[in-house]
């Protein structure tokens, strides 16, 4: 799908095989749908399963094995003319994308879009992609300490209702400092936030157990199943159901 300097494809797998060294000639994001692997970049090794994604410089090699099957990817590939309209770099996407929570997301969002490939889908693909570069352009600020330690509570505590009182108790932090920092850090409130990691651990269950969707939900700390399905879709773009057949 080209959407003016930018163009989305998809590439699937049947049998485990190895790609060998190789290289991407522009620079690429790719999202992992479904499958898995071992994957090489300068020396070191890493694995790669669903849901999981990664920006590869142009020309820069890697070596991938792929080791779960079937395996289908998303890559959305940069020309020159979407980088320098909107003035991006290939830096830029590479801090946008690897190890941000909400990239699985978008990225998602990104390929429900793909496939229902209407006439507003390429526009909605490049709001989704630009949005998340603002956001690493904005998160490239100063910013307090104490936020990457919330980070990490919220990351650690994603199944608990932890209250505004009560982090700013564990931080040290008043909570008036702790709003007014927080949306400008996260894009989001407090409880999308944790919304949102909850959304992220009910991923890998979907795909890897056949659990009924109460009990994924009940296990990802939604209170109900329509609660949980709501909040999946807003996030994902799919409804769980759906996610499980990609």
């Amino acid at each position: 799908m080209p959407i003016d300097g930018l163009t989305i494809c998809t590439k699937q797998a049947q049998v485990e095989m190895s790609n060998g060294m190789h290289y991407h000639e522009m620079p690429t994001i790719c999202f992992l749908v479904k499958g898995g692997g071992i994957e090489k970049r300068k020396n070191t090794d890493y694995e790669r399963s669903a849901n999981d994604a990664r920006f590869y410089y142009a020309g820069e090699p890697h070596h991938s094995d792929i080791r779960v099957v079937p395996s289908k990817c998303v890559n959305l590939e940069f020309d020159e003319r979407f980088l320098e309209h909107y003035e991006i770099s290939e830096f830029l996407i590479d801090s946008a994308v690897n190890g941000r929570l909400d990239v699985k997301f978008a990225m998602l969002r990104m390929y429900r879009e793909f496939l229902t490939g209407d006439g507003l889908s390429g526009a909605s693909i490049e709001m989704l992609l630009l949005g998340l570069v603002a956001n690493a352009k904005s998160s490239r600020t100063s910013k307090p300490e104490w936020l990457a330690r919330l980070r990490e509570i919220l990351n650690d505590h994603w199944a608990d209702d932890l209250g505004l009182s009560e982090l700013a108790s564990i931080l040290g932090v008043h909570p008036v400092t702790i709003s007014k920092y927080f949306s400008k850090c996260f894009s989001c409130t407090l409880g999308e936030y944790v919304r949102k990691l909850r959304v992220n651990k009910s991923l890998t269950l979907i795909k890897s157990r056949d659990l009924p969707l109460t009990d994924v939900a009940l296990e990802c700390g939604f209170t109900d199943q329509s609660h949980f399905i709501r909040n999946f879709k807003r996030q994902t773009g799919f409804l769980p159901k759906e996610f499980k057949r990609l």
